[in-house]
């Protein structure tokens, strides 16, 4: 379970959880605790993903995409994952903002199930390598479409880069 929160995801203070769970007990019954038992042992079954469901989901419904990796790349994740940032790339810069929905779309969807490495490359090889250091409109247009979570993991990263360019 700890692996699916990014180690950059901080955890609200124990008194914020105490407020909110004295403020929803009179909203709380036993058949909307059933439901979200429900939903948290879904989450809980839904398997991680990994290089491999990457690719496929690459294939079936971006075949533009895989047709980017090459031989040479095929094996590396990160590499692999480097042609979706390309992609979405080239289609920010053509103003492309349905393929770039599609894209961005498709790797907060995968990075939500996504393993360890996955994660890793997701973050690095895709996020960090296609947003950190854009300041233009599109770019800024294409980063409104991230969820909050990842607009927040890309914030930390922007920190800690900011802190190593200054030292």
């Amino acid at each position: 379970m700890n692996q699916l929160i990014p180690h950059t995801a901080q955890r609200p203070e124990l008194p914020l959880f105490d407020s909110i769970a004295q403020a929803l007990e009179p909203a709380l019954d036993f058949k909307t605790f059933l439901s979200l038992r429900r939903m948290v042992a879904h989450q809980q079954n839904q398997p991680q993903i990994g290089r491999a469901d990457f690719l496929k989901q690459v294939t079936l419904y971006l075949p533009e995409v895989a047709a980017r990796i090459e031989d040479s790349d095929f094996g590396s994740v990160h590499l692999e994952v480097g042609a979706m940032k390309l992609a979405t790339n080239a289609a920010i810069k053509q103003r492309d903002w349905v393929t770039v929905r599609g894209h961005l779309f498709m790797m907060i969807d995968l990075y939500d199930r996504a393993d360890a490495e996955l994660q890793d490359a997701l973050r690095i090889s895709y996020l960090e390598a296609l947003f950190l250091g854009e300041t233009s409109a599109s770019y800024l247009e294409a980063r409104s479409l991230l969820s909050r979570p990842i607009e927040n993991m890309l914030r930390q990263s922007e920190l800690r880069w900011k802190k190593l360019r200054a030292a």
